[in-house]
């Protein structure tokens, strides 16, 4: 995932459905408490990292796999498939 500034916050917030606003029943109750809690931001800002370290680990692991089959020979390429998106991608530019 990609993040390229921290203007988009309150929509992100708003589409996991946290309101910054919102107290828990213990701390509109009984005044301030010694509990920690996080803010939206922290929250969202922890999740993020979760699912960065999440994505790294499945992508080294996609990495191994891949070298493992290279090493013994056993690595199929579909060059058809991969001229096709290097092309979808502008990574190529064809013009015929």
């Amino acid at each position: 995932m990609r993040i390229d500034g921290f203007q988009n916050i309150p929509a992100v917030l708003q589409s996991l459905g946290i309101d910054k606003t919102k107290k828990t029943n213990s701390e509109s109750e009984a005044g301030p408490s010694s509990s920690v809690a996080f803010s939206s931001f922290a929250e969202v800002m922890q999740s993020l990292q979760r699912d960065s370290v999440q994505t790294t680990n499945l992508k080294s692991a996609r990495v191994e796999q891949l070298g493992q089959q290279a090493q013994n020979g056993k690595l199929a390429v579909d060059l058809d498939k991969l001229a096709s998106q290097l092309v979808d991608s502008n990574i190529i530019n064809f013009k015929g």
